[in-house]
């Protein structure tokens, strides 16, 4: 998903736990399915996330 989406998938927790292949294949497939077309910035009614980038990981 875009860096600014309020949405967000723990891929991290997923690898660092005991998820199997299979659970974090599913993770990585329900976030890409998730992704929007375009990060919609210009939009009059975005909303920017209260995380910085560096928090965001940009």
């Amino acid at each position: 998903n875009c860096l600014f989406s309020n949405e967000e998938f723990d891929l991290k927790e997923a690898l660092r736990s005991e998820s199997s292949d299979k659970e974090i294949c599913e993770l990585l497939e329900m976030a890409v399915s998730a992704k929007r077309e375009g990060h919609g910035i210009g939009n009059v009614d975005f909303i920017r996330p209260a995380r910085s980038m560096s928090q965001i990981g940009g």
